[in-house]
């Protein structure tokens, strides 16, 4: 029997909180349900994600079981200014420059946001190879492989 290798995928911020605030939707689904999926965040996002859950009032027990049970944290180790440097062909936002980064640092196959308005995904998939999709749409691939 051949090994498969596990698709590796870079969620964003978004999609983590997205995620704790709902069970019903297709971030939960991606974050819970999916057993075939490596996922990935940069070690960027975990100050972010715990001011986010702060001002949400969620508990960060919540968040930390996410973290630690589901989620593969990449180290980027340049500068924030040099992230958004690098990388800013790649996004419309350049507080999303890390994003892109950890996806290409994770060697991820897809990259995972609600928000792909700052991301420019035609150069993200022809200098990384990294496809940026919707948690809805992913899943909805997931469903035909």
């Amino acid at each position: 029997m051949a090994n498969i290798k596990p698709i590796r995928v870079f969620v964003d911020s978004d999609v983590i909180i997205s995620s704790l605030i709902s069970e019903s939707g297709a971030a939960y689904s991606l974050l819970n349900n999916t057993k075939s999926v490596e996922l990935y965040i940069p070690n960027f996002s975990s100050l972010e994600l715990e001011r986010v859950v702060k001002r949400l009032n969620i508990k960060s027990e919540t968040l930390n079981v996410a973290i630690v049970t589901r989620l593969n944290t990449v180290k980027i180790d340049l500068p924030y200014v040099k992230i958004q440097q690098q990388f800013s062909d790649y996004v419309r936002d350049p507080h999303d420059a890390h994003i892109v980064a950890g996806a290409r640092e994770a060697r991820a196959n897809y990259l995972v946001s609600y928000n792909v308005r700052h991301f420019v995904p035609e150069k993200i998939r022809e200098d990384f190879q990294i496809i940026l999709l919707t948690p809805g749409l992913f899943l909805q691939y997931l469903r035909i492989l």
